[in-house]
């Protein structure tokens, strides 16, 4: 089922520093349930990874440039603190907001407030976090990428096929995101770009993170 997105309800998301302030400000106060004290450990962990990558991450330049040559866009961004792929790919986004602000909006919505936005955009079935949905002016959707890159969602499934457990997923998902040092999801946001602006040109992609 199509989600109907309205001026109204962007107006609502979050920007990234929002995001961010907003998981400090629940990490300063105590647990509110036992459900919210098995989860702090992930928001601790997650807090440590964004900050990291906020300094690090960069955006290539060939990446800029076609960011730069598309349309203004609004990219929503279906989000929770406690999720370790927004963790490693969100922060990347938000540099990409800040490198072309006229082009590229992040609208940062939190998926467990907000079921019918992520029910609309289902991985296998799944609520599988981050979502992005890039839509044009008009509020229409262009394009969507997540919850992970490519390569590493095809092992994910052929890990828990295998019966691998959260705590032993993790460590495993970390290992890729470090080797893979941001290259698969620079190449798949080109990708986006180029499937709603036309531009069919193969780029080599300068990466320059951590």
């Amino acid at each position: 089922m199509a989600f109907l997105f309205t001026k109204e309800f962007i107006a609502n998301g979050l920007t990234y520093s929002d995001h961010r302030r907003q998981i400090n400000e629940a990490l300063a106060l105590p647990p509110v349930d036992e459900a919210a004290e098995k989860m702090r450990p992930y928001f601790i962990k997650n807090v440590r990874l964004m900050d990291s990558y906020d300094e690090s991450y960069h955006v290539s330049e060939d990446l800029k440039k076609l960011v730069e040559a598309a349309p203004a866009t609004t990219w929503v961004v279906i989000t929770e603190g406690w999720c370790g792929d927004v963790a490693y790919n969100v922060p990347l986004l938000a540099k990409l907001e800040k490198a072309a602000p006229e082009k590229v909006k992040l609208s940062l919505f939190l998926r467990d407030s907000n079921l019918e936005l992520i029910d609309a955009y289902l991985t296998d079935g799944g609520r599988s976090i981050p979502k992005v949905i890039v839509l044009n002016q008009n509020l229409q959707e262009l394009g969507t990428w997540g919850p992970r890159p490519g390569a590493l969602q095809v092992l994910m499934k052929k890990w828990k096929s295998e019966g691998l457990v959260l705590k032993d997923l993790l460590p495993k998902v970390q290992e890729w995101y470090d080797a893979d040092n941001t290259k698969s999801l620079h190449e798949e946001l080109s990708t986006l770009i180029k499937s709603y602006t036309g531009i069919n040109n193969q780029l080599t992609t300068s990466i320059s993170t951590k």
